[in-house]
């Protein structure tokens, strides 16, 4: 059987760039095969590598251009187009205005999670391994897999040369002093400065009888706060209940956010909220993981507020370990932005760049060490082969610009 090109995935676009990542199988020599990547009929790229998941990055592609991929190699199959690879690709279009400043996003790093996947007991995983639902452990590599996977991701983004990242909650799996601790570790190896607020799981020491304060073992201030970069305001906020896995965002945190969203108004500045719970309108509320989220009546006082404050540019969330863009009627046009998870599948991080007319762009970037592939690789088909389709999301979701306020 000739080896075979599989999963290939258009991860990631800009204006003029497009991230492949696919899967080389049915290889046994270490070094792999020579895979020829051609745009449009052009060869534009040669991935070498080893057996298994590679990522290639093309860059100097057209803006608003829709482009054809292929993948050659001797004796290989090429891939046929799938919901993730589809014919063509279509490249961002041009900002058209001053880019004044970049930043990364994590989210639900986990460190100290003792293992991923397995079979659901009462709604939650953690039961036994079947073939259809296998795990994997932190003991099953030289390094803990939430530790080389959070480690890796920071570097890729200092490699990105971003201005500031900002993590988005569930940093420690159980909020225990040694995961906070092991964050910090990491956390240190940034080159530009972070910012972190916590999310449920940071408070879960609570559940052992234990009090922990992960904002004084990371060396962080308190959620909710405000960060500025260039002429933008990034609102930190502080959606957990601590002890439980829903989110609120009660009277007290809704007046924190309306004078803050006041002082950004007054001064004209435009502003993103950042917060790890997603909102939750009533009529989903059944949903998995809408279950999860900031209570209903909350999330539609939240609604109301954000929508009558025109510098909120949009809501960047974490918790739900996917990639979602969402609408409500009530906040009007801001998006509302879910990014997976840092840990596992597919195992990676959010890019921002921020431009001068209170437009933005997202670019969801997948950690690209071979080992966070092989990892993040492994997991995509956990929960009977459903964890792809629920954590990858649609290009559109992870790769796109808010235009600028009319």
């Amino acid at each position: 059987m000739p080896p075979r090109i599989v999963d290939p995935e258009a991860f990631g676009v800009t204006e003029t760039t497009l991230t492949l990542t696919f899967r080389l199988t049915d290889r046994d020599e270490p070094s792999g095969d020579a895979v020829r990547i051609r745009v449009n009929g052009e060869e534009r790229a040669v991935s070498e590598g080893v057996t298994g998941t590679r990522q290639i990055r093309l860059d100097g592609l057209e803006p608003g251009t829709a482009h054809r991929v292929e993948f050659e190699a001797n004796g290989v199959e090429a891939p046929e187009p799938n919901p993730w690879f589809p014919e063509t690709v279509e490249t961002l279009s041009s900002a058209g205005a001053e880019p004044v400043a970049t930043f990364a996003t994590l989210n639900d790093l986990h460190f100290g999670e003792p293992r991923f996947g397995g079979t659901f007991v009462d709604g939650d995983t953690g039961g036994p391994d079947s073939a259809e639902m296998p795990s994997v452990r932190e003991g099953d590599t030289n390094v803990p897999y939430w530790r080389f996977m959070n480690e890796d991701a920071v570097a890729d983004i200092n490699a990105s040369g971003v201005d500031a990242t900002f993590i988005k909650g569930d940093i420690a799996d159980r909020g225990r002093p040694e995961q906070f601790e092991a964050a910090r570790d990491c956390f240190s190896g940034f080159s530009a400065p972070h910012h972190a607020f916590l999310g449920n799981h940071d408070h879960y020491a609570l559940n052992e009888g234990l009090e922990v304060d992960g904002y004084a073992l990371l060396g962080q201030p308190a959620a909710p706060r405000t960060v500025d970069l260039a002429n933008w305001r990034l609102v930190l906020l502080e959606t957990a209940l601590p002890g439980q896995h829903h989110g609120e965002f009660d009277d007290s945190r809704l007046r924190w956010l309306e004078q803050t969203l006041e002082e950004a108004d007054a001064a004209a500045k435009p502003t993103l909220l950042l917060m790890h719970h997603h909102p939750v309108p009533p009529e989903f509320i059944d949903r998995y993981p809408n279950s999860i989220g900031i209570r209903p009546e909350h999330s539609l006082a939240m609604f109301d507020l954000v929508g009558r404050f025109p510098s909120v540019r949009g809501v960047l969330i974490g918790h739900t370990h996917r990639n979602r863009l969402r609408r409500y009627e009530r906040s009007g046009s801001v998006p509302w932005i879910e990014v997976n998870c840092t840990k596992d599948y597919p195992g990676g991080w959010g890019h921002y760049d921020l431009y001068e007319d209170g437009s933005f762009r997202q670019e969801v970037r997948r950690t690209s060490s071979e080992r966070a592939l092989s990892h993040s690789t492994k997991c995509s088909g956990f929960f009977n082969g459903g964890y792809r389709m629920f954590s990858l999301g649609s290009l559109e979701q992870r790769s796109f610009t808010i235009p600028a306020p009319q």
